[in-house]
């Protein structure tokens, strides 16, 4: 599924223990939500889709490129999600702050395999 959407991403807060680290993308001309999120001491990543439907997983594969969030996710996962298993998220220049993009993903990932960073931004 390819989404052309605007992206908001966010670290925990240490000194907060409600505090997660997430990205969140959302395609309005599609109406269509994808998220990432993960508490610190949380060994599941939750992925979200559309609207509020989500699913805990121990690992998936992001590549995140100057363009592209590139997501693959298992045939079970993706059947127990809405069966997408590849999801392709352009990034608009100037629409999202790569530095923080990065850390979030970085720390959505932290102990974890499936993060792949091919950006030279930020």
């Amino acid at each position: 599924m390819e989404l052309h959407a605007t992206i908001g991403a966010a670290t925990s807060d240490l000194d907060d223990d409600e505090s997660f680290a997430n990205i969140y993308c959302h395609d309005a001309e599609q109406d269509y939500c994808f998220a990432l999120s993960r508490f610190p001491d949380d060994a599941l990543i939750e992925v979200m889709v559309r609207d509020q439907v989500n699913a805990r997983v121990k690992d998936l594969s992001v590549r995140l490129t100057d363009d592209t969030i590139d997501v693959e996710i298992e045939p079970a996962l993706a059947a127990r999600l809405d069966g997408q298993t590849r999801y392709v998220i352009h990034l608009a220049p100037g629409q999202y702050d790569p530095v923080t993009l990065r850390a979030a993903l970085k720390e959505i990932f932290v102990g974890k395999n499936g993060f792949q960073d091919d950006s030279t931004r930020g």
